[in-house]
C-alpha cells in the first residue's frame, strides 16, 4: 500500500510541475503549428549556398542565380530554432532564421519568415509592413 501511495504522489507531483512550469514558447506561437523559412538569392548574379540546422535536422542547398529560392517547413516544438550559415564568394553570415521569439515573429508577421540575401546584408521580409528590414551583415572570410 505504501508503494502505491508513493507512486501516486510521484505522478501527481510530476503532472503538477509540468502544468505550472512556465512555457518557453511565446504567446504568439503554438506547439505543433507549422512554420516556414524561405531563403531567397537576391545577389547580383552570384550563387548563394546555405546550410540550416535545428537539432538533428540539416538542410544544405545552393541557389545558383538571382531570384532562386528555397523554402522548408517544420512543426514548432518546445525549443525550435533554425540557425543558417549563408555563403557567397568570400562572404558568409550566420543567422537565426527561425526562433520562437516575439521580436523575430512580429517582424515575420505570420508563419513565414522570408530571408533575402543581398550584396549589403541579409534582410527579413516584414509581412505586416510589406518591406524588408536588414538584420545581418556579411563577414568577409578572407582576412587582409
Amino acid at each position: 500500500m505504501k508503494g502505491k501511495t508513493l507512486r501516486v504522489l510521484y505522478y501527481f507531483l510530476l503532472l503538477a510541475s509540468l502544468a505550472f512550469k512556465p512555457s518557453s514558447c511565446s504567446s504568439t506561437t503554438s506547439i505543433g503549428k507549422k512554420y516556414f523559412v524561405r531563403i531567397v538569392n537576391d545577389l547580383d548574379n552570384k550563387p548563394l549556398d546555405f546550410s540550416c540546422k535545428s537539432g538533428d535536422d540539416q538542410i544544405n542547398r545552393s541557389l545558383p542565380t538571382a531570384g532562386s529560392q528555397f523554402e522548408f517547413g517544420f512543426r514548432l516544438g518546445f525549443t525550435t530554432q533554425f540557425n543558417c550559415d549563408l555563403r557567397y564568394s568570400t562572404y558568409h553570415a550566420m543567422i537565426i532564421a527561425f526562433r520562437d521569439e516575439e521580436a523575430l515573429l512580429n517582424d515575420c508577421g505570420g508563419v513565414h519568415c522570408i530571408w533575402s540575401a543581398r550584396q549589403d546584408g541579409i534582410y527579413l521580409y516584414r509581412i505586416k509592413h510589406d518591406d524588408y528590414k536588414k538584420w545581418y551583415d556579411w563577414e568577409n572570410q578572407i582576412r587582409t
